[in-house]
């Protein structure tokens, strides 16, 4: 028995090392974001912009804004909070200081809850103009998360994404 759930484990670990090792990954900093592109043997790119922002003193990612395509082709954005977020207040998002908007969660995982939204050209046009994406969001005890995202390197970011994308 020991032997088959050995040999089993082998077979899964060769599986997935061969399907990494297949895949082609590029990742590239521009500015406070990252595109990253992956190749996977099935061929269908897939690429991401994002921004993380971490906790030195917790030594942890606290959120996450993601831009990226979805499996329709639709341009979408998607704001990643920590657990302990009270979920029927979703996330306010501001851009520099102009109209607010709430964003409801859509999943939630161990690793923290998504509020996705379509990320429009006139929201586009909006980001470019900033110097930052606010998002808050509300603890269980009622107290807010202000997230403060950089769009330094937004532009130029975005037009490599577009064009990696193609």
């Amino acid at each position: 028995m020991t032997r088959f759930v050995v040999l089993t484990a082998l077979i899964a670990l060769s599986i997935l090392g061969s399907g990494r090792a297949q895949a082609e990954a590029s990742r590239q900093v521009i500015g406070d974001w990252v595109v990253t592109c992956t190749l996977p043997a099935s061929g269908h790119k897939s690429c991401m912009m994002t921004q993380t922002l971490a906790s030195e003193k917790l030594g942890k990612t606290v959120s996450v804004f993601t831009i990226g395509r979805d499996q329709a082709g639709k341009l979408k954005a998607s704001i990643r909070v920590p657990v302990g977020v009270s979920l029927p207040d979703g996330v306010i998002v501001g851009i520099e200081n102009g109209d607010r908007f709430k964003v409801p969660y859509s999943a939630c995982h161990r690793i923290g809850r998504f509020a996705p939204f379509d990320l429009t050209e006139p929201l586009l046009g909006k980001i470019r103009k900033a110097t930052k994406i606010s998002a808050v969001a509300q603890s269980v005890s009622q107290r807010p998360l202000a997230l403060n995202f950089s769009v330094r390197g937004f532009p130029a970011a975005y037009e490599q994404y577009v064009k990696e994308s193609r």
